[in-house]
């Protein structure tokens, strides 16, 4: 069978239920690179699924005024029959084999003892009972599973062996090479392994954390005469770690690591109130964290705040930070206020993200195009309640138009 056949017949098993005795796909989703492929790989592809037409396992449709030229779908005749010309074996078939392999493998998880390995052990057990052939359909074949498995019990015997998980002192890359002597292998076990997580979460079954193996490195800035707790846990010498104090409020970067390891922040001298306000864009951030004036704290979420981001907004609201948020006056913008709102677990006051300001921005504002207007029902009644924001997304939706943070003047805004 030739890489095309193999490509075509491969594009069904993606789709598998287990429960389709024929199928139809559209030729884009089969070859979506046709157009910009080169003639030969235009001729092979349509050879092929010719091919297996001639073999009776698909039947094509072929574009109007483009008979032999250009394929519109593809249906697969017989599900049984195309996978065992390919000697692809059955999902169902799969399935059922990743499933006993998980079960054979379930004493080994038993005898470990911390919260990391239970929960491992739990979602195991979730997956013996749960596995099925769309998991298969995804690409987690037996041999996907079984790397997937690998790499729990190495988590289990080298990093998981007490209650707190310890940071993994190889590079996800290196890891992958040490388990599998392939250094993009645990990648892609990583991300077949996602709708697995996926799942078991929307049933309420809880999995294991294993973002510290995902090769993105998120930071984000704060700012601001305070003083950082860190948390005893992390302490290497000492049972009371030394805490990180910056007397002269400058702007900090910290990775997600660091910010995990922070219990509180309180400013420098005592109030009864501390305010921090969340900055969407970093040109503004820049332009507010350096005037230290109006809040104690300036902390930049990058948009949508990504998981350090999110970690700072949680310290922050645990320490008793009362919250302030400034972004796009736009459908997204009032997004990432509803996001910073939900992660503060507390009342959030706008700065800036009102009608006055908009219209003073407008001159400056941009066309927003049908989907992100669209993006308006996303917003919660809940958050239209704060202070401006309704009247604001009135605004922007009569005039179809968002204003960009950084035209902000917020010399000229009030709380």
């Amino acid at each position: 069978m030739t890489a095309f056949e193999k490509k075509i017949c491969e594009a069904f098993l993606n789709r598998f239920t287990g429960e389709q005795k024929t199928m139809r796909l559209r030729s884009a989703s089969v070859f979506p690179e046709f157009d910009a492929a080169a003639p030969d790989e235009k001729a092979s592809f349509l050879e092929a699924a010719e091919t297996l037409e001639r073999q009776g396992l698909i039947s094509l449709n072929w574009e109007k005024h483009n008979e032999g030229e250009r394929l519109k779908t593809l249906t697969c005749l017989s599900m049984g029959k195309l996978f065992a010309a390919a000697e692809i074996k059955d999902p169902k078939t799969e399935a059922e084999d990743v499933r006993s392999m998980i079960k054979n493998k379930l004493p080994a998880f038993e005898k470990f003892i911390s919260e990391q390995s239970r929960t491992i052990f739990s979602f195991l057990n979730f997956l013996a009972d749960h596995f099925n052939t769309l998991d298969v359909g995804r690409g987690m074949h037996l041999k996907e599973a079984e790397d997937f498995i690998s790499l729990l019990d190495f988590l289990l015997k080298e990093k998981f062996q007490g209650d707190i998980q310890q940071t993994i002192a190889l590079s996800t890359r290196a890891l992958s090479v040490k388990l599998y002597n392939d250094s993009k292998r645990l990648e892609k076990i990583l991300d077949l392994a996602a709708p697995l997580f996926t799942q078991a979460k929307k049933q309420n079954q809880i999995v294991p954390d294993l973002s510290f193996l995902e090769r993105s490195f998120p930071e984000t800035l704060i700012a601001g005469k305070l003083i950082f707790k860190y948390r005893t846990s992390v302490a290497k010498q000492t049972d009371q770690p030394l805490p990180l104090v910056n007397t002269g409020g400058h702007i900090l970067g910290f990775p997600l690591l660091s910010a995990e390891s922070i219990e509180t922040i309180k400013t420098l001298k005592p109030k009864e109130r501390m305010t921090v306000l969340t900055i969407e864009n970093k040109e503004t951030f820049y332009a507010l964290a350096a005037s230290l004036s109006g809040y104690d704290c300036f902390l930049y979420t990058g948009g949508y705040p990504n998981r350090a981001a999110a970690a700072f907004i949680k310290i922050l609201s645990a320490s008793g930070f009362s919250f302030y948020h400034s972004g796009d006056l736009d459908p997204d913008g009032i997004l990432i206020l509803q996001n910073v709102y939900d992660l503060a677990g507390k009342n959030i006051i706008p700065v800036g993200m009102d009608v006055e300001t908009f219209n003073r921005c407008l001159p400056w504002a941009r066309p927003l195009h049908k989907t992100m207007l669209q993006q308006t029902g996303k917003i919660r009644d809940d958050i239209k309640t704060l202070p401006g924001i309704a009247k604001l997304l009135e605004r922007i939706l009569e005039t179809e138009r968002g204003v960009e943070q950084e035209v902000i003047d917020y010399g000229r805004t009030k709380e």
